[in-house]
């Protein structure tokens, strides 16, 4: 067995569902159930249940299967990692590819700050929506980029490195004069039938909106989208609602609108991916410095000529 093929399993495990997994994983489902079948043979066990045509059980021998997968996929990612400060940075050229919150989470600050430091390094940030991001991802247009985690489908899991930036809770922005403001904590069900003022498809936040509403059995009504924020958050008034990540959000806050959890939290990560196997000790040492930096830890510029 080889890493993709349990990192296969464990999308299987996930999503509880081969078509689902297949479309994940860029496989065809016959390859991916071929994949499977492979696995269990050469465990001489059943990892999972297929009868159920609609949802897949896992077995006993599957869930302990499972936490070792996760495991050694865990291991394989921390040791492409420590291995990526080996290989020489051949390009002095490094094109960052992000979604718009380099502002708001002043990540573009940092880099800038990073970029002052290494006088023979010159470091290009690129903002666009999540799904030209990653694109230009795979077109080898940019060396990383900086994507939420509900924006890596596109990327073959064990062919990409994905290390955590930040974490960030998506909110439920109303106007003051909501009914629903009132509350501190709001039901999926209570916006059944709001009006929603979203973010487009490959922002990060309308694919989540519609997986949550998709998994209570609900369609959400998306009446209005904009790449903007200030935009949505102009449009709120007492029968429609937006959701947004909420350190993206807090700069654009008004008197006028208030913010909510969901009853449920999502709770959602923003990750710097690069290629494994392109990794250089130039990503390593600037993903360590934006953590660090994260945590207030400041270091002294020397400034470029």
């Amino acid at each position: 067995m080889t890493i993709n093929d349990l990192q296969a399993f464990v999308m299987v495990y996930d999503l509880r569902h081969i078509s689902n997994a297949a479309v994940e994983l860029h496989l065809s489902q016959s390859e991916l159930s071929k994949r499977m079948r492979a696995l269990e043979n050469e465990l001489n066990l059943q990892l999972i249940d297929t009868h159920n045509k609609r949802r897949l059980q896992i077995t006993p021998a599957g869930e302990t299967f499972y936490h070792h997968a996760h495991k050694i996929i865990r291991d394989y990612e921390n040791m492409m990692h420590d291995l990526a400060p080996n290989r020489p940075t051949i390009s002095k050229n490094l094109v960052i590819g992000s979604i718009p919150v380099s502002g708001q989470y002043n990540i573009a600050k940092k880099i800038a700050a990073f970029d002052n430091q290494h006088a023979d390094v010159e470091i290009k940030i690129i903002e666009d929506e999540g799904d030209q991001v990653v694109k230009r991802l795979l077109a080898g247009e940019s060396q990383a980029a900086i994507i939420r985690d509900t924006q890596t489908h596109q990327l073959q899991p064990t062919d990409f490195q994905k290390q955590p930036l930040l974490t960030d809770e998506l909110k439920i922005i109303l106007s003051r004069n909501h009914p629903l403001a009132n509350r501190s904590v709001i039901r999926l069900q209570d916006l059944a039938k709001q009006k929603i003022a979203t973010l487009p498809p490959g922002s990060g936040v309308y694919e989540p909106i519609n997986d949550l509403f998709g998994r209570q059995g609900l369609t959400p009504n998306f009446f209005f989208e904009s790449t903007h924020i200030e935009t949505l958050l102009g449009m709120l008034d007492d029968s429609n609602v937006t959701f947004l990540f909420k350190q993206s959000v807090l700069p654009f806050m008004t008197e006028h609108v208030v913010m909510r959890s969901l009853a449920v939290p999502l709770i959602s990560q923003l990750n710097f991916v690069y290629p494994q196997r392109s990794g250089n000790q130039l990503l390593t040492d600037l993903i360590d410095y934006l953590t660090v930096t994260a945590h207030g830890i400041k270091t002294q510029p020397t400034m470029k000529h």
